[in-house]
């Protein structure tokens, strides 16, 4: 008897266990958490609810986060980070529109690229300080762009410097303490 050409029994059992192993893989898995591992048993993402959002999180090979991305109420987040010195790239969009946001290496806000919640539709560029202060906004106005520089020990923004080039030509306010000292034209 010829044992190299398979019997009905044994095909038909490989016949099922195909079956078996095809509805298994196009059946949905609903999980809280679902963990991806290296050769070596390291966690190198994970994409898992936390505090009702959804997140996706990549790690390099010492565990460290360096991608994150989630889902919030009022829209999607992406960061990039820097394990050594924190400084990193976020992403986001909410109902005022896209930001851009880099931070330092302390994890702090340094710079932002939006479009302003205070006038419409308008791209702004505002840096801060080290605690986070705005210090300089420059902002893209629909009748001329705006350069507002000001105080970090005043954070309210009563001490200031604005030049604004408008339709009726440059502008310039000089306030303190909410005062203004000087302006021209």
């Amino acid at each position: 008897m010829d044992t190299s050409i398979p019997n009905l029994q044994s095909l038909a059992a490989r016949v099922e266990m195909l079956e078996k192993q095809y509805r298994w893989l196009k059946s949905e898995v609903v999980t809280e958490s679902f963990v991806l591992v290296d050769g070596n048993g390291k966690v190198r993402a994970a994409l898992l609810m936390s505090e009702g959002v959804p997140r996706l999180i990549l790690r390099d090979t010492n565990g460290n986060d360096r991608a994150v991305l989630k889902v919030e109420a009022d829209g999607p987040f992406f960061q990039l980070l820097d394990p050594k010195t924190k400084a990193g790239l976020a992403l986001a969009t909410h109902e005022n529109g896209p930001v851009v946001c880099l931070i330092d290496t302390n994890g702090k806000r340094r710079l932002t690229l939006d479009i302003s919640p205070f006038e419409s539709g308008t791209p702004r560029l505002v840096m801060y300080n080290a605690n986070e202060h705005p210090t300089v906004c420059v902002t893209a106005c629909e009748d001329g762009p705006s350069v507002h520089l000001s105080d970090p020990a005043n954070a309210d923004g009563n001490t200031s410097v604005q030049v604004t080039m408008g339709s009726e030509g440059p502008s310039l306010v000089c306030v303190k303490e909410g005062k203004v000292l000087w302006s021209a034209p």
